[in-house]
């Protein structure tokens, strides 16, 4: 709908007066002093959305009720910036006494009108674009219903284009010898390709890569069961879940039922020698199922806060016709402990063998061979984020634990 409006100012004479105001604010300022104005508040997403212009209509007289003095005639009116989407609504009016006056006792003001179009949606029986059917309503940052910046698609006629990554995992299933020993091509610290959905289409615009925090520890990085830390990890989030619906539905307050979430899916974790942290798990299991977010994106998404992943980077995951990127995605490689993380981030590098991690539309998180794994000079690997997680440890409990982990890993390949 189209929205007309003023920003309005006015000083005492003599002199020239410049301004800048901020229409998403509703605020002004200027270098000089007993300045009289008046600046409306404009949202920000209903203008700008769709890229609306800004025009300027027309500059007049101001007789600024602050004052007693009338305004004179004799003023310049420039607008020296016009408020506009690309400068975030933001805008400088310069106000030019051409009076010749000395003596004062007169206005020097100016009322700046500006035009645009402002997209609302407004509820009658249901929510209707303004901008007509081919559009529909969708809530902006701040809560409001606004119109969409996409035209609506029939999705049945044209078909979203959906590019994923292959989230498997190297399974510990090739042949053996009789005494147990691996025959095929063993592979240490392999990881895992995964990604997080930003906001888009696909999680109701909300982010689902936002970091919940550390909930997941290793204080060694064996093998003995961080893979099904990984592949479990859901399935704790899902008891979680179930506890925290149940304890809402009982009465329990939010607080009450998110400790019951967090208990009941740090007791699952236990089951498979993960080390986890109740406070953060309360967090993750809350903010990620009260979100549209998938069973990957919650695994990244915690994984990473944890400290196990490598970013790799961004991708476009879906595409619609006519309309482009609907939803993008992060790929990242996860690992079963953060020091495998720090050992493939750091290691890789010095190897001719492997290389980077691939592309974001095409990760390489494989493990690594025991010759890789035996060229590697481990002086050159800077331990320190995880000897973190290991105090109050001492240094040299701390540099047996990641020589035993590294040794375990090793041995349990065999």
């Amino acid at each position: 709908m189209p929205l007309n409006f003023s920003v309005n100012f006015s000083r005492l004479g003599p002199g020239n007066t410049e301004v800048s105001f901020d229409l998403v604010a509703g605020t002004f300022s200027t270098a000089q002093s007993g300045v009289a104005g008046s600046v409306p508040t404009l949202d920000y997403d209903a203008i700008c959305t769709n890229g609306h212009p800004v025009a300027f209509s027309l500059a007049q007289v101001w007789d600024a009720p602050s004052f007693t003095q009338s305004p004179s005639t004799n003023v310049n009116r420039v607008v020296v910036q016009a408020p506009s989407c690309s400068n975030n609504l933001q805008g400088i009016v310069r106000l030019e006494d051409n009076s010749g006056s000395v003596v004062g006792g007169y206005q020097v003001s100016g009322s700046f009108e500006f035009a645009t179009t402002q997209e609302t949606c407004s509820l009658t029986t249901e929510y209707g674009c303004p901008l007509g059917g081919g559009y529909s309503c969708m809530e902006n940052s701040s809560g409001t219903q606004q119109c969409s910046p996409n035209t609506c698609v029939d999705l049945d006629s044209q078909p979203p284009v959906t590019e994923d990554i292959n989230t498997d995992m190297f399974q510990d299933d090739g042949a053996r010898a009789s005494d147990g020993t691996c025959l095929g091509q063993m592979l240490i610290f392999s990881g895992r390709s995964m990604r997080c959905d930003k906001a888009g289409v696909s999680t109701a615009f909300q982010n689902c890569c936002k970091n919940t925090g550390k909930v997941l520890a290793d204080d060694t990085g064996d093998s003995g069961s961080p893979t099904q830390a990984i592949t479990q990890l859901f399935d704790a989030l899902t008891q979680g879940k179930s506890e925290y619906e149940a304890a809402l539905a009982a009465g329990a307050p939010t607080l009450v039922a998110s400790n019951l979430a967090a208990n009941k899916a740090t007791d699952v974790m236990g089951d498979y020698g993960a080390v986890m942290n109740p406070v953060a798990m309360a967090g993750a299991v809350v903010d990620y199922f009260t979100q549209s977010c998938d069973q990957t994106s919650t695994e990244t998404g915690i994984l990473n806060g944890s400290g196990f992943c490598y970013e790799i980077g961004e991708y476009c995951r879906e595409k619609w016709e006519f309309v482009g990127c609907v939803q993008k995605s992060k790929s990242y490689c996860c690992f079963n402990s953060k020091m495998a993380r720090i050992i493939h981030q750091q290691g890789r590098s010095q190897l001719n063998t492997i290389g980077g991690f691939g592309s974001p539309e095409n990760p390489d998180c494989r493990g690594l061979t025991p010759e890789e794994f035996q060229s590697i000079d481990f002086s050159k690997i800077d331990f320190s984020e995880y000897y973190g997680d290991l105090v109050p440890d001492t240094q040299a409990q701390m540099t047996d634990k990641v020589n035993d982990g590294i040794t375990d890993f090793f041995n349990s390949a065999q």
